[in-house]
């Protein structure tokens, strides 16, 4: 830990700060829900909500200097749901050319927690927001683009409707 007053906060144009930007393509593709079910590849509504949760938590965590305590744990935890995410996403890959990229993305980002985390932490400035923020932001979009949900057939059709019900409700208001 540092030497910083308690309330010592890092600013936005700070690289560990701005760097949480690489998310949120991946976040806004796959929250879009599907004009029909006859294709689901793009709609990851899972993926959509555990990033946002990751993105949120991991702010507030940088933005506090990487302070211990439970918004340190609850962060973790929730960063490595995304990883072990994205690894079965990886497995499922459709094509091997995505399999490829998956798979660099998958070593880049593991490679990275290592060295910054264990092997010399004195790297972890430097290099924790290209290859734990911008690198999973980039295999994270290229699953939304081009991977299907993880979750059964059933609970997408029903989050579909529950979608697209809410969308003609909100447009018979306004209309």
């Amino acid at each position: 830990t540092r030497d910083l007053p308690a309330s010592a906060v890092r600013r936005a144009t700070d690289f560990q700060i701005w760097s949480h930007t690489a998310f949120v393509p991946a976040v806004i593709v796959a929250a879009q829900p599907p004009a029909s079910m006859v294709s689901t590849v793009g709609w990851l509504p899972e993926l959509a909500a555990l990033q946002t949760a990751t993105l949120v938590l991991s702010l507030a965590y940088h933005r506090n200097f990487e302070r211990p305590g439970a918004l340190a744990t609850c962060e973790g935890v929730f960063a490595k749901a995304l990883f072990l995410y994205g690894g079965v996403q990886t497995a499922c890959s459709p094509a091997p050319e995505l399999l490829a990229f998956n798979s660099t993305c998958l070593l880049a980002t593991l490679g990275t927690y290592i060295v910054t985390n264990v092997v010399d932490q004195r790297l972890y400035e430097r290099w924790h927001p290209i290859g734990l923020h911008i690198v999973p932001g980039m295999w994270s979009l290229n699953v939304a683009l081009h991977h299907e949900s993880l979750l059964p057939p059933s609970a997408l059709r029903a989050a579909h409707e529950a979608c697209t019900s809410g969308i003609t409700a909100a447009l018979g208001l306004v209309g």
